[in-house]
């Protein structure tokens, strides 16, 4: 769960310096800003000094956060696709955005604006309990069966980014710039919160949200479902089977080759065709061809370099329609965040905030005009869940 509170001015001093930082303050520059001597900010950050009302109001106005960001704890995030090369500005540039993402979630379901179960538009499936496994091919009957609970068992995913609210999952699509990390993952009591990093090719953006999918439905780095001594390696590979035949089931695809195969001879040619038609990247599309056997290794050596070219699509009729173009934001999130503004729950300020951007206060709707009684019984008391 995210957002516990923190009962030690240690940990609250530890999210003064990690804002600091990400604000690009020395303590001296924040302690003139604030009033305060450079050893005072020294001391707070260590836990030493604690602050009062007006000295945390003032910190969070000069570091861009709110109040309560500082009195409570990050919620734990999985970074996928972290490789040792991986700058850690990145992993907090992830980490930062998926706090604030997750937070905007709560406060929706804070207000009734959100809610899991119900069964209506904008209120997708609660979050399911985790479910581990310890081979590939378990992780592909839960490919299987996750495909079967959204009645499609053969073929592609087109709308993969509102498939995956099915499960409970919210997906964002943010532009986190040219870094290793694709994407992160963090559980809610409701729901989990999938964050990929839009600068990805648009088959990658799509993998990686299938990859946060299995995160959410089998098991993460922080649990012990995967059994006892399984490397982190071990899990992602396993995690990496559950995604790739949840976007391309395997009996799928090899009849979808052998009806290509008698249109086409060239297996690249045919390659492009199932890379555009699923939606997924070019590695991706000849990887699977290869644990397939529909090609051998040595044509995955050769057509490894032999990427696509827009004439190639062209040529084979294949359209690849983008998805998770960033900025995207979950389809459910974004319809509670009109309606709470709609509602007079949030101003039209946080409204603009919560949708990161993407309308504008001419864009939204008007407030209704509803009595207090009203809301309350659509929402419930202020607060509630």
């Amino acid at each position: 769960m995210a957002g516990a509170r923190l009962t030690r001015w240690a940990d609250v001093g530890a999210r003064v310096a990690a804002a600091r930082a990400r604000a690009g303050f020395t303590q001296r520059e924040l302690g003139d800003r604030l009033g305060l001597g450079r050893s005072a900010i020294t001391r707070i950050e260590l836990g030493q000094r604690q602050l009062d009302a007006l000295e945390l109001a003032g910190l969070a106005d000069t570091l861009g956060r709110s109040v309560q960001w500082f009195l409570t704890e990050p919620p734990v995030a999985i970074a996928s696709h972290r490789q040792e090369l991986s700058a850690d500005h990145d992993v907090r540039r992830l980490e930062e955005e998926l706090e604030r993402t997750s937070r905007d979630v709560e406060l929706l379901v804070e207000v009734g604006a959100l809610r899991a179960g119900t069964g209506g538009p904008g209120s997708p499936r609660p979050a399911p309990p985790h479910s581990g496994v310890t081979t590939v091919d378990e992780a592909q009957r839960r490919a299987t069966e996750a495909r079967e609970s959204l009645e499609l068992r053969d073929g592609p995913i087109l709308d993969l980014h509102s498939a995956v609210e099915h499960f409970g999952l919210l997906a964002f699509s943010l532009d986190l710039g040219p870094s290793v990390i694709d994407g992160g993952y963090v559980r809610l009591d409701s729901f989990g919160v999938a964050l990929v990093n839009g600068t990805a090719d648009p088959g990658r953006r799509r993998f990686n949200l299938a990859h946060e999918l299995g995160h959410h439905l089998l098991a993460d780095e922080y649990t012990a479902d995967f059994g006892l001594g399984t490397t982190r390696d071990a899990r992602e590979a396993l995690i990496n089977a559950f995604a790739i035949h949840f976007l391309m089931p395997s009996e799928s695809v090899r009849r979808r080759w052998t009806e290509l195969s008698a249109e086409w001879d060239d297996p690249r040619t045919r390659l492009v065709v199932l890379a555009a038609e699923y939606r997924v990247s070019w590695s991706a599309a000849i990887s699977h061809a290869a644990r397939l056997k529909l090609i051998s290794r040595d044509d995955r050596s050769i057509l490894e370099v032999r990427r696509p070219t827009p004439a190639d699509y062209f040529e084979t009729g294949a359209r690849f329609d983008e998805e998770l173009r960033p900025i995207a934001l979950a389809p459910a999130y974004s319809q509670a965040a009109v309606r709470a503004y709609r509602r007079g729950i949030i101003s039209a300020d946080r409204a603009i905030e919560l949708l990161r951007g993407t309308a504008t206060v001419d864009d939204l709707p008007r407030p209704s005009e509803m009595p207090i009684e009203a809301l309350v019984n659509e929402f419930g008391p202020l607060g509630s869940s």
